[in-house]
């Protein structure tokens, strides 16, 4: 499935509730069966948890760190860049974004 800048952004930014959800309902299967509502989000979770495990793994220390500070800690490009020691929010801007397009070309490589 080909993924837009957007829906790779969304999707990030998903992952956290979805790491929640799949720890709590991982959880839940020690103590009873799953029914077939739950299965259903068991499935999306998963997808999503490991989508974005897939995606992480091949970037390098300096974008993880991007990606971890605007998509699971919401932070502004401002913050981040006073963080990572960038002059302005636009060169953190441009390198999130060179970020991104990296994940949608290696996420259109993907075997299915």
């Amino acid at each position: 499935m080909v993924y837009s800048n957007e829906e790779i952004e969304l999707t990030l930014n998903f992952y956290s509730i979805a790491k929640v959800h799949l720890d709590n309902l991982n959880q839940a299967i020690q103590f009873k069966e799953l029914n077939d509502h739950e299965k259903n989000e068991y499935m999306f979770y998963s997808h999503i948890v490991s989508k974005v495990n897939y995606w992480l793994k091949a970037l390098l220390p300096d974008e993880l760190e991007i990606i971890a500070l605007r998509n699971f800690e919401n932070k502004t490009f401002d913050l981040i860049s006073i963080h990572v020691g960038y002059a302005n929010h636009s060169s953190i801007v441009r390198k999130y974004n060179s970020i991104i397009n990296k994940v949608r070309k290696l996420n259109n490589e993907q075997v299915y």
